[in-house]
């Protein structure tokens, strides 16, 4: 007898130490993903069915709940109360919220407007999270308007009896503050000058750290800088000297390669060679190629930083593509001088294109044939997102023009203008972006090689249909692009949790055969999407279906930030 208990006593031990699955019962207002990642065993998503469920050995859990209960005081639920138990062989951990404390009153001293930084409104759950945050932003918002150094009382005074919070923000500047002297310690190789000439400030000028970041993206843009230090720390009353020291690397030669895959153009490989820094001064020079389904191209280029924030840039190259219908073969050189005026960036050049259609099954719209053009560009590029990776607000605005006169030198008289556009806004869940796009050509004489045209379909464009499939097409079923068209996207973002999102979609193009479109027909689609958030950008799965006909549908893959 005694042994048969000790056999039942020893398994029983085995068992609780076992460890179990863990579910969360009654928490309403913190969704259970967040709860998983406070006792670190993160839950899998739907689709990772290769990852076990979040499991706890039993005799861990009592241990584990008072950090539960903590995260909740911090998210404004004081007296929120943690237990588990086990049942049908899985841990239960039971969640009594209670009622959380509220916002009774929000008071604020400031000589800057600070009310689009506070996170709280009278009646809303109080949050000691958000209110950390908004003390950050705060001084960020000062330093940005001049003000270096700020005296922030902030303040939540918490009566957990009655459930309120009265918040109080008290910011007490120094006068403004202007930049100081400004000094550059640079390698042999690099002249403080150009680093000068980078920057976005000047000496004597009002401070404002935004300045200082965009100095950061101006000068890193420079593919020879490997470090950079602008060090504002040594203020003297209201005066901020300025101290940048920057390193290049000691291997100027770099080499790259890399290969992927995207629905549009399946499996691609590229490499490259550049020299960051030949002959010094920033100065670059390399060469690269590139092979997918259908481009293939190598490139030489150079480029060089002048002064007040201009480049000099050139690039020529061979690219052969294959399209619907036909292929066509390129020799291409390109002279452009790039001026960066942060967030504005503006750039003209000139383009010799000597291209070549072949193999033409369609010499109506595709004739065979060799064609060069000598085409003048404008362009111009507004950037206001917080990310250019992953944006959750702001815009950008793109807007290019080129052009030919028929002569000697070019085949044709023409003009193409292009133009694009994305904002991004936080909503209450998750993020809301939305696109524009909208380019026309008109041939006056003479004719333009058939690349030039728009197509739609594909990722980056109406996503019922695969790559360039969308539009009208000839009796073999090519499609034959268009002179015109209109575009327009709207994206719901939605978290799963860190680096999954939902996503929902719908596009609508307009196409036309002159240079405006056809509005009495419209292509839209809709569909479900999911991104997955990397160093490199999201990688993004999506499937479109056409909402006249849902038999017409196209699965797209693709890394990067589609807006």
């Amino acid at each position: 007898m005694k042994r048969i208990v000790a056999c039942i006593l020893f398994s029983l031990q085995l068992l609780l130490a076992t460890p179990l699955p863990v579910e969360f019962v009654g928490n309403e207002s913190i969704e259970s993903s967040l709860l998983y990642e406070v006792l670190g065993i993160p839950k899998p998503l739907f689709f990772e069915f290769w990852k076990e469920k979040p499991r706890i050995e039993p005799d861990n859990v009592n241990a584990l709940l008072p950090a539960l209960e903590n995260y909740y005081r911090s998210r404004g639920f004081y007296h929120t109360r943690a237990t588990s138990k086990i049942d049908n062989e899985k841990i239960l951990i039971v969640i009594k919220e209670n009622d959380p404390v509220r916002v009774a009153d929000v008071s604020t001293i400031s000589l800057l407007d600070i009310e689009k930084l506070i996170p709280f409104q009278k009646g809303e759950r109080f949050d000691a999270e958000l209110f950390v945050k908004s003390k950050e932003n705060i001084r960020r918002y000062y330093k940005d308007n001049h003000y270096c150094h700020i005296d922030l009382n902030a303040k939540a005074f918490v009566d957990i009896e009655n459930n309120t919070a009265y918040i109080v923000y008290d910011i007490q500047p120094n006068q403004p503050c202007v930049f100081g002297e400004i000094t550059i310690k640079t390698p042999e190789s690099i002249d403080p000058r150009i680093i000068r000439s980078l920057l976005m400030f000047r000496e004597g000028e009002p401070y404002s750290a935004e300045l200082i970041r965009r100095s950061y993206r101006d000068i890193y843009a420079n593919e020879g800088i490997e470090r950079v230090v602008i060090d504002d720390t040594s203020i003297k009353g209201n005066v901020v000297p300025i101290h940048i020291t920057v390193s290049v690397y000691e291997k100027p030669v770099h080499f790259t390669a890399g290969a992927g895959y995207s629905s549009d153009e399946g499996i691609n490989l590229q490499a490259g060679v550049k020299h960051r820094n030949f002959l010094g001064n920033l100065k670059t020079v390399g060469i690269d190629g590139r092979y997918s389904q259908i481009k293939e191209f190598v490139r030489l280029t150079a480029e060089m930083p002048l002064t007040h924030h201009n480049r000099l840039g050139a690039e020529a190259g061979v690219k052969k593509e294959i399209f619907d219908g036909y292929d066509e073969y390129s020799v291409l050189a390109i002279f452009n001088l790039k001026h960066l005026r942060h967030p504005h960036y503006f750039q003209e050049s000139i383009i010799f294109d000597r291209t070549e259609t072949k193999n033409s099954k369609d010499p109506v719209n595709f004739p065979n044939g060799k064609l060069l053009l000598v085409s003048p560009k404008i362009g111009w590029e507004v950037d206001k997102r917080d990310s250019f990776l992953d944006p959750t607000k702001g815009y950008r605005i793109k807007i290019d023009a080129m052009g030919s006169i028929k002569s000697s030198l070019s085949d044709a008289s023409y003009y193409k203008v292009y133009g694009s556009a994305s904002y991004h806004r936080e909503v209450p869940w998750g993020i809301a972006s939305f696109r524009g796009k909208l380019g026309s050509i008109k041939t006056f004489e003479g004719r333009i090689p058939p690349s030039y045209r728009f197509y739609a379909g594909g990722m980056n464009s109406n996503r019922a249909y695969n790559y360039r499939r969308l539009g009208p097409k000839n009796r073999h079923n090519d499609p034959i692009g268009a002179y015109s068209i209109v575009e327009c996207t709207v994206e719901m973002r939605m978290p799963l949790n860190d680096n999954f999102r939902w996503v929902l979609f719908s596009d609508v193009t307009f196409m036309g055969q002159d240079e405006f479109p056809d509005f009495g027909k419209s292509y839209i689609a809709v569909g479900p999407g999911i991104r997955y958030l990397t160093p490199m950008g999201p990688i993004a799965f999506d499937v479109g279906f056409d909402i006249n006909d849902f038999s017409e549908f196209a699965f797209h893959f693709h890394i990067g930030e589609l807006f």
